[in-house]
């Protein structure tokens, strides 16, 4: 249960509206104990009056407008505390949900490489409503036990202390079978959502790799898996629901057992002369307004175990410790870079046990770019091409060595204003579900359609936009799926461009489109690159032949740097790619 001390802050943060519900239910609850006194004493009043004539109609209305009085004094005062704790658990569920997003988001991609989608979605769908759950009728219902118990319980001992020893004699038993149910019902709960977890991860996998699926045939296959996990998660639930549904019966079963105790305590004391037929009445409708606190219990317990797990859940992205952050070395004086860049011996590995992705035993990578320059770098798959430039916005921190952006480390430059510097056009171009529009002006929300249509023009993707029946405001779908690679890479390089960024990389983003439409780009690109620190990734040499350097990299080190002609005539490994691809280009030609 102390998981449940992490929300101690949200419950602080709206404590005077729960405190507000504790007071609408404790005077619902007044009224509502009181009624029975009331009624108990009308009851008495009227059997006493039979035959006397010594009970006016008058005071039967009054009674019975006093009773109808307290009821809808009762049912306000119940509504207000919904409109009280309900709506705050509502307040909390959305600042959960805004906090266990802004903790995703700080977390390094590691982080994600390694934790399933669907484990994350999870996260924010049954976890986030368990613990609003906890807020909301856990609460309120515990407010409402414990008022009634309180109130009900001292009425029903000023009546008659026997009668209610001998309707309370079941109740250290209904706290037992809670206590035990709740263990149980914790424990499977969390067995479940984690199995929940791993089934919606595989249904995000299917969803978002339906062409891979249809591809190969493999629907039923993959029907028949999600079909086995869903299966395992029913059983999962259906152990859980065995242990919850005991709990009903037990608290009917209770109540009905105190029921029989005061009607035969009490109807012992009536033949006594010690009660009277109105006290029993009273005792009845005590006990039936305990029976939903009764029956709360249970269920509230459950509504408890059930946040408390799923709080344990969530403290695992709390918990998560950002390892690319600020610190206490970071000069927030810094606002900005000019994009000056230097690599100084360094050498990265993505785990400990793995080889070194940039450098290698022998030595790191060094070289330098002034602010301004286009570097071209190329190399064969898994040289560390890709590596490299994620060094720079930080997207993962170097192992050893030192990167500097206009001769500072970038360790002492705020996270912020270095990656609001820099660009990055990937290869493999993500796009949300909006309109073509909103994903160019992604970066800066605030620019004009003007500005948009420009960067889309200099991106060569304009002409393509022109012929879609709604123009900028057609929506690309999930993952941009209606546009084709080389229109999602172009809204990339759009989204680039219209970021203005000091640094700009371009990483082996023009693949998905032909030689003659990256000449057009790239000459479009020569003025948006001018007085901008350029890296432009590339498999083709075409892509990089004018770049004031090329460097060339081979398994991870530095195997050839210059430009473009300097390094033909080296006759070495780019000599020989640009060999190869001019004879593919001629090959191709004649077909």
């Amino acid at each position: 249960m102390k998981e449940l001390l992490r929300l101690k802050p949200y419950f602080i943060r709206h404590k005077w509206m729960f405190i507000l519900g504790f007071i609408f239910v404790t005077i619902s609850n007044i009224c509502s104990t009181t009624l029975p006194k009331v009624v108990g004493k009308t009851i008495d009043s009227i059997s006493q009056s039979v035959g006397r004539d010594t009970f006016s109609q008058a005071d039967i209305a009054l009674h019975i407008g006093l009773m109808f009085a307290l009821t809808a004094g009762s049912g306000f005062f119940m509504f207000l505390t919904r409109k009280t704790i309900i709506v705050a658990s509502r307040k909390i569920e959305y600042e959960l949900r805004a906090d266990v997003l802004r903790s995703l988001e700080r977390l390094p991609l590691q982080y994600f490489q390694r934790t399933p989608t669907g484990e994350l979605m999870a996260y924010s769908t049954n976890d986030i409503s368990a613990i609003r759950e906890f807020f909301g009728p856990a609460v309120m219902y515990t407010a409402n036990t414990i008022t009634t118990f309180i109130f009900a319980l001292s009425m029903m001992i000023t009546l008659s202390p026997f009668i209610t020893v001998a309707a309370l004699l079941p109740l250290p038993l209904v706290s037992y079978g809670v206590y035990r149910i709740g263990s149980k019902v914790h424990l499977l709960f969390k067995d479940a959502q984690d199995h929940y977890a791993k089934m919606t991860a595989k249904a995000q996998e299917n969803l978002s790799g339906v062409r891979v699926v249809r591809a190969y045939g493999r629907e039923e296959d993959e029907i028949k898996a999600f079909y086995g996990m869903g299966e395992g998660y029913l059983k999962k639930m259906m152990r859980l629901v065995r242990i919850e549904a005991v709990m009903m019966p037990l608290m009917i079963s209770l109540i009905g057992l105190s029921q029989v105790l005061v009607l035969g305590a009490g109807g012992y004391l009536v033949m006594r002369g010690e009660a009277t037929i109105g006290d029993v009445t009273q005792f009845f409708i005590y006990l039936n307004q305990l029976i939903w606190p009764v029956i709360a219990v249970g269920w509230v317990t459950n509504l408890i175990q059930r946040a408390a797990a799923s709080t344990g859940r969530l403290g695992r992205v709390f918990d998560e410790v950002p390892e690319i952050a600020d610190s206490e070395a970071t000069n927030h004086a810094i606002t900005a870079i000019r994009g000056d860049i230097e690599f100084r011996n360094v050498q990265m590995k993505y785990a400990a046990n793995l080889p070194f992705a940039l450098g290698s035993e022998q030595g790191g990578v060094s070289f330098s770019v002034k602010a301004g320059e286009t570097i071209g770098i190329v190399g064969e798959t898994g040289s560390g091409k890709t590596t490299l430039v994620n060094l720079l916005p930080r997207l993962f921190d170097i192992s050893s060595g030192e990167v500097f952006i206009d001769g500072k480390p970038i360790r002492q430059i705020p996270l912020q204003t270095l990656r609001s510097g820099i660009a990055i056009v990937p290869q493999e171009s993500f796009l949300f579900s909006m309109s073509i529009g909103d994903n160019i002006r992604f970066g800066k929300p605030s620019v004009s359609m003007d500005e948009v249509v420009e960067a889309s023009i200099i991106a060569q993707l304009h002409e393509n936009v022109k012929g879609f029946p709604e123009g900028y405001a057609t929506i690309v779908g999930e993952r941009g799926v209606t546009l084709s690679g080389g229109q999602k890479q172009r809204t990339a390089i759009a989204r680039a461009i219209l970021c203005q960024p000091n640094i700009v990389i371009f990483d082996d983003s023009l693949s998905a489109v032909d030689t003659e439409t990256e000449e057009k780009i790239l000459q479009g690109l020569r003025e948006v690159m001018k007085n901008r620190t350029s890296i432009i990734i590339a498999h083709r040499i075409s892509t990089v032949k004018n770049a004031d350097r090329i460097i060339v990299l081979e398994h991870g080190m530095i195997a050839e740097h210059g430009t473009h002609e300097e390094l033909v005539a080296q006759g070495g490994i780019y000599a020989a790619m640009y060999s190869r691809q001019l004879l593919e280009e001629e090959i191709s030609s004649f077909e």
